[in-house]
């Protein structure tokens, strides 16, 4: 942090750390002028922060971690003997020759009889004349072995002190330079795809059904809302700030399309609503660096008095989703059969995510009627857990099986009611009453108050870009975060009886984001709704290619930035798990959930569509 209080910057008080020894033996530094410029009196003298790690394992008499590269530092090592100090610098050195061996090929096992019998050669040997890196570092390496070997209690020994530091500072900046290279032609060649790929899409979108720009009439056809959140999105992601705050974007911007239609658009007491419970959805996790230890609903319902609270949301919500397939399938005239057979899946499918949780939690559900439930299903967890499985699977047959032409368009309403128990499975039980908020706001869209004056139709957002930025604000509503320390395990072995990598990566992607792909179907739904036969697949072909427009153009930036800021102090903190989330949302949610499942939504509903 500097003068001023800034931090992240690249300056000498903002990427510098003082180091402060306080002990027996260390002697302190004399201040002239009192310590009224004490900071730059300790940033005169600098160290490497890797010093740390080796120094602090000597002083403690601890083992010396395997991947150190730190070099000890003089200063504090002045209080033991000669013989002690030697001692302590073999050892690091030694432990850093370990990594030398592990990294080059040329550096091989050191033969210290041969260095015990001849320790003159070894000492003498010219090393600066051996080309390769792990030859010569083996070389100074021995040679110190063999200058510590001729040491005797009467001779001076710092000789030998800079023959270890030698080969340590070689060994340190090699190793260093090796692990944080960077291959600045191939980092260029991806920027250059990347551009690419942007410039592909957007000629996808202006081309393929949804216009960017009217060239006759010199004027932008998306809305200036779309226009300004990409905008401001991309300038954003040059602060750091962006990416450990990153859901304070999304929360403007949610409400800022939802004023922009109470202004432009009918439906004022819906949208007013819609505000007021997002503004609810917003309160319940607080994320990200600042605010995440601030009180919020999250933590007033795991409060242990509070535990009957949240079950009776769990219950509520689990409730009204089953209500909704009822009122649904009642309105849409289904097949009895069918009808019947999905409305039993999901019930029962309720009653199993309620009872894996409950089994799952210390103040768990304790009623009479609830233990005469629970005793007809599954014993233990896992059983629960996968009896979820097969019911999603079992649900997803029965809502395409069966529909008469004039009910098919239910079959979008149905995955948003069908595929709710396998998100609440994946998800923590104080967040069951957050999805159900979204199927409140998700309802308030319905239906569309079109707006009669042409001079604000750019200024209306459509319910695709408010739904779009629903989904991206959903992901932080539920308590994740861009820290890689806010992924949330406790769920990602449901119904794993054996770990397996590639099952326990998909539920924790499905756990992480439940809240993003729910809203992605729900955009489905809604096109899905007002669009039929070859328009659908024109209208859904259309808003895949902006939406793939909008995440590559951002991992365009955020490459960019990274690149730019690739010896920054924050690039392996701040940075990295960044771009970590940014493939993950790039190929887990756009790639094969976004365009993979959706076109195969979207194609099973033109197929029974077609039904008769």
């Amino acid at each position: 942090m500097n003068e001023i209080g800034n931090h992240g910057g690249n300056s000498q008080l903002e990427t510098s750390t003082v180091f402060v020894f306080i002990g027996s033996g260390i002697a302190g530094q004399p201040m002239a002028d009192h310590g009224r410029n004490a900071l730059s009196k300790l940033l005169a003298s600098n160290v490497q922060q890797s010093s740390l790690v080796s120094t602090l394992a000597l002083l403690f008499g601890v083992p010396i971690p395997k991947n150190n590269l730190g070099l000890p530092l003089p200063e504090l090592l002045g209080g033991y003997s000669d013989r002690e100090r030697l001692h302590m610098l073999q050892t690091v050195s030694a432990q850093i020759y370990g990594l030398v061996r592990a990294n080059e090929n040329n550096a091989v096992a050191v033969d210290l009889q041969q260095i015990i019998a001849n320790p003159a050669v070894y000492a003498k040997a010219d090393c600066s004349h051996i080309d390769t890196a792990g030859s010569q570092m083996q070389c100074k390496y021995e040679a110190a072995l063999a200058m510590h070997r001729q040491a005797s209690s009467n001779t001076d020994v710092s000789n030998v002190e800079r023959a270890y530091y030698e080969f340590m500072e070689l060994a340190s900046t090699h190793l260093s330079r090796a692990s944080s290279g960077y291959n600045l032609q191939l980092m260029t060649m991806g920027l250059v795809l990347m551009v690419a790929t942007v410039l592909g899409f957007a000629v996808l979108c202006q081309f393929g059904g949804t216009s960017l720009i009217h060239f006759k009439s010199r004027r932008l056809a998306v809305s200036l809302p779309a226009v300004g959140m990409w905008a401001t999105y991309l300038l954003s992601t040059l602060s750091s700030s962006l990416i450990e705050e990153e859901h304070q974007f999304w929360y403007f911007w949610v409400q800022t399309l939802l004023a922009l239609r109470l202004a432009t658009n009918g439906g004022r007491y819906r949208t007013l609503a819609q505000m007021a419970a997002f503004r609810v959805v917003r309160a319940w996790n607080q994320t990200g660096q600042f605010w995440a230890g601030e009180p919020d609903v999250r933590q007033y319902l795991n409060a242990p008095e509070n535990a009957w609270l949240v079950w009776v949301l769990a219950v509520v919500t689990l409730g009204a989703i089953n209500a909704a397939a009822w009122a649904l399938h009642r309105r849409y005239r289904r097949s009895v059969l069918w009808s019947r057979a999905f409305r039993g899946l999901l019930a029962y499918a309720s009653v199993c995510v309620l009872a894996y949780h409950s089994d799952r939690s210390h103040e768990g559900l304790t009623l009479g009627v609830w233990k005469m439930v629970r005793a007809c299903l599954p014993s233990d967890s896992a059983r629960l857990a996968q009896s979820v499985y097969f019911a999603t699977a079992l649900l997803a047959a029965t809502s395409c099986a069966g529909l008469r032409r004039a009910g098919a368009y239910v079959a979008p309403l149905d995955a948003l009611t069908g595929v709710m128990p396998l998100l609440l499975l994946l998800s923590r039980p104080h967040n069951f009453a957050v999805f159900g908020l979204f199927f409140v706001i998700c309802a308030l869209f319905f239906p569309e108050v079109p707006t009669n004056s042409q001079s604000r139709e750019l200024l209306l957002p459509s319910r695709v870009l408010v739904i779009f930025a629903l989904a991206h604000a959903s992901f932080f509503a539920l308590g994740n975060s861009n820290s890689l320390a806010s992924i949330d395990l406790s769920n990602a072995y449901a119904g794993v009886s054996r770990y397996n990598e590639a099952l326990v990566g998909v539920l924790v992607f499905i756990g992480s984001w439940a809240g993003p792909l729910w809203w992605a179907m729900a955009g489905l739904a809604l096109v899905a709704l007002e669009t039929e036969g070859v328009r659908l697949q024109l209208q859904v072909r259309a808003l895949l290619a902006a939406a793939h427009l909008w995440q590559a153009s951002t991992l365009l930036a955020i490459s960019w930035v990274a690149t730019m800021m690739r010896t920054h102090l924050f690039v392996w903190s701040v940075f990295s798990p960044r771009y970590l989330y940014q493939i993950a949302w790039s190929v887990g949610f756009y790639l094969a959930c976004g365009t993979v499942g959706g076109l195969m939504w979207v194609a099973a509903i033109v197929y029974i569509a077609h039904q008769r």
